[in-house]
């Protein structure tokens, strides 16, 4: 007799107070919520710029407000800091609480810009304007929402942006309400008028988008508040919408401008991210991958296949075009042209759901934070640790673009690729001259090189809860050097994801850690990345080290 069992695993990590990573408004900064506390990291370079170490006081949410010392907190289970149902500010200079915010129910998410606080609840959004001096923090206003346990919102917050949205009153719905232009310059907000209703929307919505058929899962949108994107429940698909092309009056639903596919199986999607410019989309989801469209180059392919359907000949073409309408979705949608697969979190068994051709092959080191990225002595200490996932699935990733100074000599695609004119012929050698050793040393001494020039490339930082860091570039890595004749190849090509092969670069196959040669236990962060997806940088963050 057969016994069908479900399939169990046994680890020896530790449980880890780790209970969130969160990311501030640029994504220039995150902190980790945890059973002892909390800390402050800067994500570029990684580096600890705050901590603060509670016993027995867990919390659930920790948003830095930009760039400041101010920080949002609320409490979560097992033993709450703070209540639930409250905000608190606190000022990391002063380590003092400087306000908080209660409401009759659990807290569910938060968004800042300088000038605004954004509470979501499970069927409401409240906006609060943040004041200075005497003007202090008043309510402007609320919202109605459809049931939103995930506390999705969107709020840009670069100088002059004005989106908020949010999930409307039907479920796949999406608000838009612009709020007024975030100053420039730091400037003191006005007093809330005598006539101010504060359980009343503050700024009327001027478009409820129909995004999906399903829940939202997924909600965000670029600084400047001119793409949105959307992901539901389903996690199949994530649509990009143009937020600013509401026509001149400000009226009518936003325009779909790309359908990104996930893929063909039900996920869920941990977080959606926009460069600074909307042109890259990123999408990291329980399947343990991050995918990554850039739009900039779905647009080049999109017209040139338009040029080549154009100049085409023949009756064929039209034919096909008249069955275009009755394809599904499947046939119209886009594929990311970047994937990045996870690897399993420290402890795991090599185990999981995910096929075994799918699996990563090499175990991550358990390694703390160095103390040489700038987290000083005692890097470890603060409650913080590693996140004791079942299986890579069950590691939250949330992702950040970052602007990095490479070599201006690496190809990438923020920069055209410069061919080196050609090398001067030699000259022929003078005549040994016998005076040549009476000449002085420093007129011998080779003029020094001319200093490296170097250019800003967009790149990806993705953050696992598991303590993860992965720097990640999608430009073609420098070609390796030439083998020399008499060496036997010994390296054999690596096969990506659409089975074409190719040669595998020197620094390809493993990132580095604290700014030291890659080890041997983390070879394998790239076999499952397509062949324009590098890992440049792996690092951990949380110091919960032993048996």
């Amino acid at each position: 007799m057969a016994l069908h069992l479900p399939a169990h695993s046994l680890s020896d990590a530790p449980p880890s107070p780790l209970t969130g990573v969160h990311l501030n408004a640029d994504g220039s900064l995150f902190a980790t919520s945890t059973v002892e506390g909390w800390v402050v990291y800067r994500t570029q370079p990684l580096e600890v710029l705050t901590r603060r170490h509670v016993p027995n006081a867990s919390l659930r949410l920790v948003l830095p407000l930009e760039r400041s010392n101010l920080l949002f907190l609320v409490g979560g289970p097992p033993s709450p800091l703070y209540p639930p149902n409250k905000v608190i500010l606190w000022d990391a200079r002063t380590e003092a609480r400087v306000a908080e915010l209660e409401f009759r129910e659990d807290v569910r998410g938060l968004r800042a810009r300088r000038d605004r606080l954004v509470v979501v609840l499970r069927r409401r959004v409240v906006v609060f304007v943040l004041g200075e001096g005497d003007a202090g923090i008043w309510r402007e206003g609320a919202y109605e929402t459809c049931d939103n346990p995930r506390g999705l919102a969107a709020l840009a917050t670069a100088p002059l942006s004005t989106l908020l949205a949010f999930p409307g009153r039907q479920p796949g719905q999406v608000q838009l309400v612009l709020l007024p232009p975030l100053p420039r310059e730091r400037a003191p907000p006005l007093p809330p008028p005598p006539s101010h209703d504060p359980t009343s929307p503050p700024h009327p919505s001027v478009s409820v988008l129909v995004a999906h058929s399903a829940p939202l899962a997924a909600l965000a949108c670029d600084p400047r508040g001119r793409v949105l994107a959307t992901g539901s429940a389903r996690g199949t698909l994530v649509r990009v919408w143009d937020a600013a092309g509401r026509g001149s009056s400000g009226g009518g639903a936003p325009p779909l401008v790309r359908e990104l596919r996930r893929g063909t199986d039900s996920a869920e999607i941990f977080d959606v991210s926009l460069s600074a410019e909307g042109d890259r989309v990123a999408v990291a989801s329980d399947k343990g991958t991050v995918h990554v469209w850039d739009l900039r180059r779905e647009a080049r392919d999109e017209r040139e296949k338009r040029k080549r359907e154009a100049s085409a000949s023949g009756s064929s073409t039209p034919r096909l075009s008249l069955l275009k309408p009755y394809l599904p979705a499947y046939f119209s949608s886009e594929w990311s042209h970047a994937q990045f697969r996870l690897p399993a979190p420290p402890g795991t068994p090599p185990a999981s759901r995910l096929p075994f051709s799918l699996a990563n092959p090499g175990p991550i080191p358990r390694t703390p934070f160095s103390p040489a990225a700038g987290a000083g002595p005692g890097a470890g200490a603060g409650g913080e640790g590693l996140k004791g996932a079942t299986s890579v699935e069950d590691d939250v990733c949330v992702c950040a673009w970052v602007e990095v100074d490479v070599p201006g000599g690496e190809e990438g695609d923020d920069a055209p690729h410069q061919v080196p004119p050609p090398a001067p012929a030699p000259a022929p050698a003078p005549a040994p001259d016998p005076h040549a050793r009476r000449r002085s040393s420093a007129a011998q001494q080779p003029a020094p090189p001319p200093a490296p020039q170097r250019r800003r490339e967009t790149q990806l930082v993705a953050l696992t809860r598991s303590g993860g860091w992965y720097r990640l570039a999608f430009s073609p890595a420098p070609a390796p050097a030439p083998p020399h004749p008499s060496s036997s190849t010994s390296s054999s090509p690596s096969v990506t994801a659409k089975g074409k092969a190719r040669e595998r670069p020197r620094d390809a196959g493993a990132g580095t850690r604290s700014g030291s040669a890659a080890a041997e236990g983390v070879r394998g962060l790239a076999r499952d990345a397509t062949s324009e997806c590098r890992v440049v940088e792996y690092r951990r963050f949380g110091g919960v080290e032993g048996w």
